[in-house]
């Protein structure tokens, strides 16, 4: 809901508030009393819903066909390059989706050593079932509570057969957080939503 809304509604109560105070002055302190709490009620319930709106996160996911795959089965992740001028930026995705991983019932292996898929030895592709493969796109952190603009982050999750090497998986998160942000947040915490709603239909 637009904040120019809330406005409108502030500057018609205060109206209202002038309006009822002139023609009730004889009513004295009690009526002035009882406008002012039911001005800060409604004050409140808006200023909420304004938290509520400005709070939300915008996602847009990309899902491939849909393939399940066993939480029994062997995986690990691999750590990719940090994104420009991000610094930490690979190993905190990476720990990210190894967190979601484990609410799917998944003890997941971080590959601290292989960026990729492609950087990855024939050794350790024989030590797991399957290998996850983040890919940071495009990563944006700012300090919405003073700046005014929301973290991005467009992420490119595949799922390969060790084995064979076939994809299992392709997933695409493209977030937006809210402009309005209270408190210390990052990119990275736009990951787990979208990720554990995916890895939860594909993973049983």
């Amino acid at each position: 809901m637009p904040i120019i809304f809330y406005k409108k509604v502030t500057l018609c109560l205060l109206l209202r508030v002038s309006y009822y105070i002139g023609q009730n002055k004889k009513r004295g302190v009690i009526m002035k009393k009882i406008i002012i709490e039911k001005i800060f009620q409604v004050a409140i319930t808006a200023f909420a819903a304004l938290l509520i709106d400005c709070s939300s996160t915008a996602y847009r996911v990309m899902e491939g066909e849909i393939t399940q795959l066993s939480k029994s089965a062997s995986y690990a992740i691999t750590v990719p390059n940090d994104y420009p001028d991000e610094s930490k930026s690979g190993i905190t995705t990476s720990l990210e989706l190894q967190k979601v991983l484990a609410g799917c019932g998944v003890n997941a292996s971080l590959l601290n050593r292989f960026p990729d898929y492609k950087s990855v030895n024939a050794e350790t592709k024989e030590k797991y079932d399957y290998i996850v493969e983040p890919t940071i796109t495009y990563w944006e952190d700012n300090i919405a509570t003073w700046s005014g603009k929301p973290d991005k982050l467009l992420l490119v999750i595949t799922i390969y057969n060790a084995k064979t090497s076939e994809v299992m998986d392709t997933f695409t998160i493209d977030a937006e957080s809210s402009s309005i942000v209270f408190g210390d947040n990052d990119p990275v915490d736009l990951i787990k939503e979208p990720a554990s709603v995916h890895y939860g239909k594909i993973i049983k």
